[in-house]
């Protein structure tokens, strides 16, 4: 089973309305795997001279579409899918997804010098997503995310669990935490059966930023009615957590 992850968080202001609180933007998800027949020193010279010259084709094209790379910090390699690695592309449609997945595949393939990447990448994925207000409109250059998959109860409201989650969140923020979050639902190319309903990840700016929101929550934000009514209508498996960098906007 392979998990749908998002990273890199667009926020706006918190707006009383409940159904214009939430965003919704596309994704797709690229995993990837170091070639293992390379050794690190080799890899890591390949992947020095890769991501640049990607980077630079991808700042070329004149689009809203961002792109992230994530690994994995408390995770493990079922959760992992089995992956070093992967690539998370978001986009407010799914036409301006699409057509940057074909123009930087275009232009990275004329491109005669472009560096070999040291990855195998073999599976692609795709997701919606609502995300939630948060702290900052701008996005991290550095960045962890934890991310619990999570079920629906019987009778649950997720109209009333997402504005729970969006009051709740603005209490945390209140009390000193930074970040924000973001509903996850997969939908192409991932496995449906007993997999999750949906994902909530939470991303913090840095390692320390989410050492502290942790130290917050517990001392601050948890047991309030909004924390508590969210988990009337969900239940959400154990969380794993990654960083991550922006590779494009």
């Amino acid at each position: 089973m392979r998990i749908l992850f998002l990273a890199l968080i667009s926020f706006f202001a918190f707006s009383d309305n409940h159904d214009e609180m939430y965003e919704e933007v596309y994704a797709s998800y690229l995993y990837c795997s170091v070639d293992e027949e390379l050794s690190d020193d080799k890899a890591t010279r390949m992947m020095e001279k890769w991501l640049p010259a990607y980077k630079n084709h991808a700042e070329m094209l004149d689009d809203e579409v961002s792109a992230v790379m994530l690994f994995p910090w408390n995770t493990n390699e079922e959760m992992r899918g089995g992956d070093d690695m992967f690539f998370v592309t978001h986009a407010p449609s799914m036409t301006a997804l699409s057509r940057f997945q074909v123009d930087i595949w275009n232009m990275m393939n004329d491109d005669k010098r472009m560096p070999e990447s040291p990855m195998i990448c073999e599976n692609q994925s795709e997701a919606f997503q609502r995300v939630g207000p948060g702290t900052s409109d701008e996005p991290y250059d550095f960045f962890t995310v934890d991310y619990w998959p999570c079920k629906y109860k019987d009778g649950a409201d997720p109209v009333a669990m997402r504005k729970a989650q969006a009051e709740f969140s603005m209490e945390h923020y209140a009390n000193g935490a930074e970040g924000g979050y973001r509903y996850i639902y997969p939908s192409s190319g991932s496995d449906r059966g007993d997999t999750p309903d949906f994902w909530i990840s939470a991303a913090h700016p840095g390692i320390a930023a989410r050492g502290a929101n942790i130290d917050i929550f517990w001392d601050k934000s948890y047991g309030t009615e909004a924390e508590r009514e969210r988990w009337n209508h969900m239940t959400c498996d154990t969380s794993s957590t990654w960083f991550g960098y922006q590779v494009h906007n």
